[in-house]
């Protein structure tokens, strides 16, 4: 069964897909020195690494080859072979090793052109072509006692994939299946998490579920955080969740942008008023943790983001309308990137948040659900109070306004920030806020010395010389991993759990996007 679904990931997967799971492998195999080096100047490199005293170089290409196919590829393949330019790390003094991976075959007479071709390089004293294909790919992931994934024998990927397949999946069980990377060490994280990640991603990818393909991502950059306690220097697999989430994410981009452009908007793409308001609130959180995380490699793409999360914004009412507490963190990148390009649309954006809040409570009505709350309890909670047959417990503490005060107080938005402070208390709504230590507590659910504040002393109006809460004086070199520069990484942290923001990757973000 393990091997039927690295077969149905080999069929699917891109050339790009297939990058972070093979590093993934050949780290497992105890390659060392490996680096991604795709791009404009990889000189037919799309990954090296070394082992054994020898430097490795791996051209990766999606599916079957063909004759004709391979001849196109001679130009690559020769500069795979041949060429010295590469990475810093790229080692001239060492034996050349050059690999053709490709998920698929040599079909056709392409076999007999692949070995001709390496007849060649051998009679001219030049490295040859080796040739990785879907065999040797299937025995490297799955099909031998020394394969990447056998540690996932246990039945919990498949049983993952089983649900993704009868579109039964939804975060929680996300967050559920990642509590068995925390408990890996760093280095099974950076192999077997990795591969197991991208193998249920690439099927959420198929069956049209981007928006839980980066939610896994992410859920796989706070497995990794946690399964090394935090350590900066074990940052292989946070790095490729990283990579990961910009991958889906980027389609994601380009299909929301589409959606938003047509009439009806990201309406005519749901389900009814609580999947629309689900849809636009998690599309404007993973886009804005998009733009947050490419600002610096890619800042044309992050532009077209800053632009398209204020049309969002100003255009789809449901994307500040969380329905519950857990879309709380959901508001914090969107309105991070605002703050920097369109400060007015930011700001409006925590006051039309506060009235959907508040008028929750008005009126009798009971609230919004809690943060762990299933999505029955989500939809009871916010439609159920006109309908007398549905009984509800009332809820006065609230996620979500904890989040729009520590925004409105960290963007010095006085005015905002004071009727967000008066407007909450007039409907008694207790804000409640989840404190967690610089430690690896700070990546679990059930961290023992995490501990809830279920109702910080706020104060009334800001002060320029004192925080406006107790736990809003916590510094950026108060977290470790914001000392490193590793901000995003507790975003992607909190995007994962639902339950807690950090104050020091906030004030980052709104530093790093500061680029008017």
């Amino acid at each position: 069964m393990l091997e039927d679904a690295v077969a149905g990931f080999l069929d699917s997967v891109s050339e790009r897909g297939l990058d972070e799971p093979l590093l993934a492998a050949l780290r497992s195999l105890g390659y060392t020195s490996l680096h991604l080096t795709h791009g404009s100047s990889e000189f037919g490199k799309d990954l090296i690494g070394q082992l054994d005293d020898e430097q490795w170089a791996f051209q990766s290409k999606q599916g079957n080859i063909g004759q004709a196919d391979f001849r196109r590829l001679t130009g690559q393949l020769d500069e795979l072979r041949a060429n010295d330019l590469s990475h810093p790390e790229f080692r001239t003094d060492l034996p050349r090793r050059a690999v053709l991976v490709t998920t698929g075959r040599l079909v056709g007479n392409a076999g007999l052109s692949a070995q001709e071709y390496s007849r060649h390089a051998r009679e001219r004293g030049e490295s040859e072509l080796e040739v990785w294909g879907r065999d040797k790919l299937l025995g490297l992931f799955a099909g031998d006692p020394d394969a990447v994934l056998r540690g996932s024998v246990d039945g919990q990927l498949l049983g993952l994939l089983g649900a993704i397949e009868q579109s039964q999946v939804d975060m929680s069980m996300l967050e559920r299946f990642s509590l068995r990377w925390t408990n890996m060490d760093a280095n099974q994280v950076a192999s077997l998490g990795v591969v197991e990640a991208a193998i249920a991603g690439e099927r959420l990818l198929a069956l049209d579920r981007l928006d839980l393909a980066c939610q896994l991502a992410l859920c796989l950059v706070r497995g990794a955080w946690a399964s090394s306690g935090g350590a900066v220097d074990q940052a292989l697999a946070a790095d490729a969740g990283g990579a990961m989430f910009e991958r889906y994410a980027d389609l994601l981009f380009d299909r929301a942008a589409a959606a938003l452009s047509e009439e009806g908007g990201l309406l005519r793409f749901a389900g009814g008023l609580v999947a629309y308001r689900v849809r636009a609130v998690r599309v404007g959180e993973l886009m804005g943790l998009l733009a947050l995380r490419i600002r610096g490699t890619n800042p044309t793409r992050a532009d077209a983001i800053d632009a398209f999360l204020g049309d969002l914004v100003r255009q789809e009412p449901g994307a500040v309308h969380p329905v519950s507490d857990r879309y709380a963190v959901a508001l914090i990148p969107i309105v991070a990137v605002l703050a920097a390009s369109d400060r007015p649309t930011a700001e409006g954006a925590l006051q039309r948040a506060t009235v959907w809040l508040c008028d929750r409570y008005d009126r009798g009505e009971s609230g919004l659900a809690q943060v762990d709350a299933s999505p029955a309890d989500e939809v009871r909670s916010m439609l159920g109070a006109p309908f007398e047959t549905i009984p509800l417990r009332e809820r006065r503490s609230s996620l979500i306004g904890g989040v729009l005060l520590d925004l409105a107080a960290l963007l010095g938005l006085d005015s905002a920030y004071a009727d967000i402070r008066n407007d909450i208390q007039a409907v008694r709504v207790f804000p409640s806020v989840l404190l967690t230590p610089d430690s690896r507590d700070q990546f679990l659910i059930e961290g023992e010395e995490n501990r809830w504040d279920y109702n910080p002393d706020y104060a009334d109006n800001l002060d320029p010389e004192l925080p406006a809460a107790p736990h809003l004086v916590e510094r950026v070199d108060e977290r470790a991993l914001a000392t490193a520069g590793r901000w995003w990484d507790l975003l992607a942290v909190s995007a994962a759990l639902r339950d807690r923001h950090f104050v020091s990757a906030i004030r980052m973000a709104l530093t790093q996007g500061d680029h008017a």
